[in-house]
This record gives structure tokens, C-alpha cells and sequence, in this order.
């Protein structure tokens, strides 16, 4: 159940076309949610993949996948970084350090816009959702877009593509360590 669920949402991270992905799992659905994390970060965290708990409350978890290098990577972009050091993550040094400060922040009752640098949305389309909201919406897929739409058009395409073949094999009976760890 876990698994299926992981892949629908989260197919482009675990694909790595995309840094991060976020889901919600609930506990009444999944009772051994922090189990099947374990079991999955055991077998797929040697492939760079990783299943982060973000935030937690008595009928959920909040799930990050993620791509370690990948959103890495990502973070330390110029615009990113920058955006990021105006919310009060400091200097692109730790991986761990930048989760720690947005699991801080989703604990807050505000919500912490800057989650969009994580999953790899541009930094300007983060800019004009935090100060525009619908007005200059170009598009809206997996996030709003601003500015770009066509380049955005094509990602949402791209991963609607991974997600369905993803999808597919999971319901072919695939595992997703069977898929990720063949090579």
C-alpha cells in the first residue's frame, strides 16, 4: 500500500528528474508507516534515495523523498540559496542542516513557502506564489507557474510520464527496491 502510494506521488524524485517529492501518509490507512520508512530507507537509501519524516501528527506523516545529490545540488543553486538565506537556512554546507531548519519552520503555523525549493520549482515562480498568489499565473501543474510555461508545460508532461510508468510497475507486482536497485 505504502509502496503504490510513494510511487503515484512521488515518482519523479525516486526517478531523479526531480530533487524532492511530498506526500501525506495516513496512519489509519498505513499503521506501520515508521516500519515500511525503515525497511525502504534500508533498501534504497544505498541507491541515494532517501524517506524523510517532516512533520507528524496523531493521523499522519508528512513524507519528503527525496534524491540526496540531487537536492543537493539544487539547494546550492545561486537563486535558490539566495532565496533560501531570506528565510533563515544558512550557508549550502549540510544537506541535513537545510531539512532540520524546514522541519523547524512546517512546525510553525505559517507555511513555509520555501518548501517549493526543495521539491525544485524555479525561484521565480516560488517569488511570484509568495508575493502574487493567482494574479500573473501563467499556469498551474504541479506548482504555479509565473514565468517559463512552456518549460514548466514540458516538466508536468515529463512527470505525468514517470508517474504512470512507475505506477504501472508497481501494479505489475514490481517492489520499488526491485525497480531502483536492479542496476
Amino acid at each position: 500500500m505504502i509502496e503504490r502510494i510513494i510511487a503515484y506521488h512521488c515518482a519523479p524524485a525516486l526517478a531523479g528528474i526531480k530533487p524532492a517529492n511530498i506526500v501525506a501518509c495516513y496512519k489509519d490507512k498505513i499503521p506501520s508507516v515508521h516500519q515500511e520508512l525503515k525497511r525502504l530507507n534500508g533498501q534504497l537509501n544505498r541507491k541515494g534515495i532517501y524517506f524523510e519524516i517532516l512533520c507528524e501528527c496523531e493521523k499522519r506523516v508528512l513524507l519528503m523523498v527525496y534524491r540526496k545529490d540531487c537536492l543537493y545540488r539544487c539547494l546550492c543553486e545561486t537563486e535558490i540559496n539566495a532565496l533560501l538565506h531570506t528565510f533563515g537556512y544558512g550557508p549550502a554546507t549540510d544537506l541535513q542542516q537545510y531539512i532540520a531548519v524546514l522541519k523547524r519552520r512546517l512546525c510553525n503555523c505559517e507555511f513555509p513557502h520555501e518548501i517549493g525549493a526543495f521539491l525544485g520549482y524555479p525561484a521565480h515562480d516560488i517569488y511570484g506564489f509568495m508575493h502574487h498568489r493567482d494574479e500573473g499565473c501563467l499556469l498551474t501543474g504541479e506548482w504555479k507557474v509565473y514565468k517559463d510555461a512552456e518549460t514548466a508545460k514540458q516538466l508536468f508532461f515529463r512527470y505525468n510520464a514517470c508517474r504512470c510508468a512507475l505506477v504501472k510497475r508497481i501494479a505489475q507486482g514490481k517492489t520499488l527496491a526491485e525497480i531502483f536497485c536492479a542496476a
